[in-house]
């Protein structure tokens, strides 16, 4: 007999099961990660829009009488007084 052949059935012997596979279901179970990211995206929503529609973004100074006095510094230049010099004249090239 080759190995992948099967023995003869008996007629009175139920077929020879190598593997069963059970499965078990005991209702449907989700993972909670889309809900969590729905919810923190509505409070992060919802902070901008306070935010933005509160005009905090936009508000100045209370007290906007800043006054800065800076003296300038005194810089006394050297006058220069340069002969004008005539235009180089270019060299010959043979």
């Amino acid at each position: 007999m080759d190995e992948n052949e099967l023995p003869p059935r008996v007629e009175n012997e139920p077929p020879r099961v190598e593997r069963e596979t059970t499965i078990i279901q005991t209702g449907e179970r989700r993972g909670s990660g889309g809900v969590i990211a729905a919810v923190l995206g509505l409070v992060v929503v919802a902070a901008l829009a306070f935010f933005f529609l509160s005009g905090s973004f936009e508000k100045a100074a209370d007290e906007v009488g800043v006054n800065v006095n800076v003296e300038a510094p005194d810089v006394d230049m050297p006058d220069i007084n340069l002969p004008a010099s005539e235009p180089a004249t270019p060299a010959n090239s043979n």
